[in-house]
């Protein structure tokens, strides 16, 4: 199964960090046009947005409505700190709801359910997953192991601290907690796709890889100095994940789509080997 990961697509009218967002997201979409229409599903996972407004929502709309990914390329979208719930679901009003209205629900895909959980919470950008959220991720985790599925689980924010003071002061606040549980279903979730950090990630938690995508705008530089209030950013390129979900393999790639003019292709022989060209 191939799957294409975009995060922290963050539309907004103006400019942010001396980027476009809507430009950028734009040259992000034509990207995977050109080149993933063969993918089986997109996720953005959250942060569609820089402030929640309505307007940026229907801008993000727009975007989507006049692109080739419709149907089952539609991206699945989520929402992160930066997104306002309830004006999302206004603009989006089909996206999937759990019981307590949190934007969280699950799809049966041909690598096993698809988990798309809802971290956002009003008036922090930490990441919160309360008992309710909690007890809905048990519950599905555990449907999932009584039906043989595996699982791979979706999500904004930073599931474990990253090492970035900066970064690990807005993971997610319930880390104890959640890793409980993904200790306890370890052997059926497969992978976590996640955003937040801006920056190239890739680990594990529990056991469990994980991996996640700079954002389409404002790439972040992983910065250690210790101190939580420095974010750091500069010439790093935007990007976004293509990964291939294959039984017991998962591969992740990291696409510099505003590269692609500067790519340079070379042809091989008939056994892959590029013959180099010695100078005198």
């Amino acid at each position: 199964m191939k799957l294409v990961h975009i995060s922290d697509i963050h539309i907004n009218s103006e400019t942010i960090l001396d980027s476009d967002p809507v430009d950028n997201f734009g040259r992000c979409i034509a990207h995977v046009e050109k080149h993933h229409m063969d993918a089986d599903c997109i996720v953005i996972t959250g942060d569609l947005t820089h402030h929640g407004q309505e307007a940026s929502y229907i801008r993000l709309r727009d975007m989507l409505d006049k692109s080739a990914l419709k149907d089952a390329l539609a991206p699945r979208l989520m929402i992160g700190n930066h997104d306002n719930r309830n004006n999302f679901a206004r603009v989006f009003p089909n996206t999937p709801r759990d019981e307590n209205g949190f934007i969280q629900w699950t799809e049966e895909t041909p690598a096993g359910l698809f988990v798309y959980m809802d971290t956002n919470e009003p008036g922090t950008h930490a990441g919160v997953y309360c008992e309710r959220r909690q007890e809905w991720l048990n519950e599905t985790l555990a449907d999932a192991r009584a039906a043989g599925m595996d699982v791979w689980l979706f999500m904004h924010h930073n599931p474990l601290t990253v090492h970035v003071a900066n970064a690990d002061l807005i993971g997610i606040i319930q880390q104890h907690e959640l890793r409980e549980i993904l200790r306890a279903h370890s052997e059926i979730v497969k992978h976590i796709f996640f955003g937040h950090c801006h920056y190239t990630l890739s680990g594990s938690v529990e056991g469990i890889p994980l991996s996640a995508p700079r954002s389409t705008n404002h790439p972040c530089w992983p910065e250690f100095s210790g101190d939580p209030r420095v974010m750091a950013y500069g010439p790093v390129a935007p990007n976004y994940n293509v990964c291939f979900l294959d039984a017991g393999a998962t591969v992740v790639h990291s696409i510099d789509f505003l590269h692609e003019d500067e790519i340079i292709r070379l042809m091989a022989g008939e056994d892959g080997w590029i013959t180099e060209v010695v100078a005198d």
